[in-house]
């Protein structure tokens, strides 16, 4: 029996580690699908291109008001926090050269800011096409990656947040463009 019980602890830490592995690349929100169009190329090869792109970035400038809703995934860091909504505002300004600042705010929905975090600092964010990524940081050092797909001035997408390199929370973010 003694050499059962390291070998099933053994396969018990790869089912663990296999199941993390698979949650978080189902969580990192790639559809599977690969487009065949080529890719776009650059400014100097294209002058249109610019213009286009910075009208693309401009639909993302203003205010999103939305919200977010905490996964309930197995293995979460903080299982308190299955399905907490939050009241999130984020408002994007584009710089003339191009680069994006702006603000976070977070209120409450059903459940606190996580660490009580209810302002933070658009530290990033890049435009692709209609997808938008915006990394934002809270006061307490906390990092949060809000990703979606803007369609009509509303953005269905998700977010993941971190502290000290390790995934604390994620879910789902849905927020429409008020001005």
């Amino acid at each position: 029996m003694r050499i059962c019980q390291p070998f099933s602890r053994i396969a018990g830490i790869m089912l663990s580690m296999l199941l993390t592995a698979l949650t978080f690349g189902c969580a990192s929100g790639g559809s599977g699908t690969y487009s065949s169009a080529p890719a776009e190329s650059s400014a100097a090869a294209a002058p249109g291109a610019q213009a286009a792109s910075s009208d693309a970035e401009s639909a993302f400038t203003g205010v999103w008001q939305g919200s977010t809703l905490a996964s309930c995934v197995p293995f979460a860091h903080f299982m308190s926090r299955c399905d907490a909504e939050q009241v999130v505002t984020i408002t994007l300004l584009q710089s003339p050269d191009g680069k994006f600042t702006g603000r976070y705010t977070c209120a409450y929905g059903n459940m606190d800011c996580f660490h009580a975090n209810d302002t933070g600092k658009v530290m990033n964010a890049t435009i692709t096409g209609k997808r938008m990524n915006i990394r934002v940081l809270m006061p307490d050092g906390t990092s949060c990656i809000y990703t979606g797909v803007n369609v009509n001035q509303t953005i269905n997408g998700g977010y993941t947040c971190y502290q000290g390199g390790g995934l604390i929370e994620e879910g789902s973010w849905k927020a429409h463009r008020s001005y």
